[in-house]
């Protein structure tokens, strides 16, 4: 049976992928870790327990960085790498100019001190592109408002200062790139530069949709990601266009 990882992003837990443990248990080996240390090593650790070459890793924001930077150190071909809603230099920077400001990543960071659950929800909403209100509570459920802002601190330093963009040739294998149209978080140039970037990979925008596609869209999410798992699909990939 093959395995489907699926890793959640900053100030989320494993329940966030509710509706794909629902809709691919029964053939797959789902897999949603809880994130306990926002740094690579964890990541290693736990992706060399699993069979890499038979499974599909899929990871949402932070936890799709996290999943890049692991599998440059592992150099193991999975079947297949997800990337949702990802960027390779989460703030600006001179020779990066899309992404979030680094100003805006400190006010999360010093509003922790007071008041996490504000900055939590606050976030929450920012994920949810004009027109998807209505999945806030839905959302909210894969939050984690109990995290330990320390943990959540830490997180947000890894979006401040990491830079991916030297380790994207080293990625192994066929990657598809997931992104939200109206992510306010990431923005679609984001993933056009992956696309660019990384051998063999694919780019799919999925119209009206925010920072959460595998939530708000599900449907197509779900019906998108089961083309990916399926091993036709796979043998094609790096001639789609």
């Amino acid at each position: 049976m093959k395995s489907l990882v699926l890793l959640h992003g900053w100030g989320a837990s494993g329940a966030i992928w509710q509706s794909q443990v629902k809709a691919f248990g029964g053939e797959c080996r789902v897999l949603t870790p809880e994130i306990s240390r926002w740094d690579a090593d964890w990541l290693t650790e736990y992706l060399a327990a699993v069979p890499l070459r038979e499974s599909v890793l899929a990871g949402w924001s932070l936890g799709g960085m996290l999943l890049l930077e692991a599998l440059a150190r592992l150099g193991v071909q999975p079947l297949a790498t997800v990337l949702v809603g990802v960027a390779p230099v989460f703030c600006q920077r001179p020779s990066h100019p899309w992404g979030q400001s680094v100003a805006s990543v400190r006010a999360m960071r010093f509003g922790l001190r007071s008041d996490p659950t504000l900055v939590l929800t606050n976030f929450l909403a920012s994920c949810l592109a004009p027109g998807e209100e209505s999945f806030r509570d839905e959302a909210a459920a894969g939050f984690d408002f109990n995290a330990d802002p320390a943990h959540l601190a830490k997180g947000l330093d890894y979006l401040r200062d990491k830079d991916l963009c030297g380790l994207l040739d080293r990625i192994p294998g066929k990657v598809a790139i997931i992104q939200g149209e109206q992510d306010g978080i990431v923005c679609p140039a984001q993933a056009k530069f992956l696309q660019e970037n990384l051998p063999g990979s694919k780019l799919y925008l999925m119209a009206g949709a925010g920072h959460l596609p595998f939530l708000t869209q599900v449907s197509a999410f779900n019906d998108l990601l089961n083309k990916i798992i399926e091993e036709p699909f796979l043998h094609d990939f790096q001639t789609q266009s």
